[in-house]
């Protein structure tokens, strides 16, 4: 079965109301967790997703002791969140929240996972241009940093 495409109205309202969501349990639960799947979008310092989380995601930690930062925006939450002793800074994408649910496990909420985004983040909008394969233009592409 075809999964259902959404408009962009609908991913809109879907990202507002996981970012409600996160701050009702911000708000609620004080220390819960996320559970976020891998997103081209998705931003997690230097760490990145390792081992298994590539493909399953990974379940974060958030309440005051375990982030020092917190913003959330339209298509997206910053975070810095500590891994191990070494401290990261988060872009996660709504789109790839996947379930948000607190320590006891008394609140559980599975949303919907958005993998292409149709609207990306404002920190990667690119665009994108057609080069014809047969051209003799040089063609650089100063949008990739190293």
């Amino acid at each position: 079965m075809d999964e259902e495409v959404l408009t962009l109205e609908e991913i809109k309202i879907l990202r507002k109301f996981k970012a409600s969501l996160f701050d009702l349990y911000w708000e609620q639960f004080g220390f819960f967790y996320i559970h976020v799947l891998p997103h081209t979008e998705l931003q997690m310092g230097g760490r990145g997703l390792v081992g298994k989380e590539k493909d399953s995601g990974v379940v974060l930690a958030f309440g005051p002791t375990a982030c020092r930062e917190l913003s959330s925006e339209e298509n997206y939450l910053y975070a810095e969140l500590q891994f191990g002793m070494k401290w990261e800074k988060l872009y996660i994408p709504w789109d790839s929240v996947f379930r948000i649910f607190d320590k006891a496990q008394n609140s559980l909420v599975q949303l919907r996972f958005i993998k292409d985004s149709p609207v990306t983040t404002e920190k990667s909008d690119k665009k994108e241009t057609k080069i014809d394969p047969d051209s003799n233009v040089i063609q650089i592409d100063f949008s990739k940093k190293k």
